[in-house]
C-alpha cells in the first residue's frame, strides 16, 4: 500500500517574464527593503531553481524556518514570490509551496511611472 502522506505533487505555475517598477514606486521600496537581507536574497535564488516549503528553503540555506517565515512574508508583500500551492506533511499538516511571481525586476531610475513590463502573450497567471 502507498504511503498517503508527505503529499508533494507538481506544482503547475510560471511566474511572469518580467515586472518593471519606476524608483519612485512604492512597490519599489518594499522591493527594495525586502532585498536588503542576505537570507531574503538567499531564499530568492534558491526558489530560482524551484518552488519550495518554508521548510525546505531553511534547509537549503541553513537558517531557522521561524527566520524564512519572516523573510518569506516580507518578499511576498512587496510581490516578489507568491504562495501557488499547499503540499502535505508526513503529519498531514498544510505547508504553503513558495515560488516567485516574475523571473526578472526591472527598476528604471529615471521614471516617473512603472515603466511598460513586456508580458509573455500566453502564459496563465496563478494566485
Amino acid at each position: 500500500m502507498s504511503q498517503l502522506l508527505p503529499h508533494r505533487p507538481s506544482v503547475e505555475h510560471t511566474p511572469r517574464s518580467r515586472d518593471a517598477y519606476a524608483l519612485q514606486d512604492e512597490t519599489t521600496s518594499a522591493i527594495l527593503s525586502a532585498l536588503q537581507s542576505e537570507t531574503a536574497r538567499e531564499i530568492v535564488n534558491a526558489l530560482g531553481d524551484n518552488p519550495a516549503t518554508a521548510t525546505d528553503l531553511a534547509g537549503l540555506i541553513g537558517t531557522s524556518p521561524q527566520n524564512v517565515h519572516h523573510h518569506l512574508d516580507q518578499l511576498s508583500a512587496a510581490g516578489i514570490i507568491d504562495a501557488v500551492d499547499t503540499w502535505y506533511s508526513e503529519r498531514g499538516v498544510e505547508m504553503k509551496v513558495y515560488d516567485l511571481r516574475t523571473e526578472h525586476l526591472r527598476i528604471d531610475l529615471t521614471a516617473e511611472s512603472p515603466p511598460e513590463a513586456p508580458r509573455p502573450a500566453q502564459v496563465p497567471e496563478h494566485e
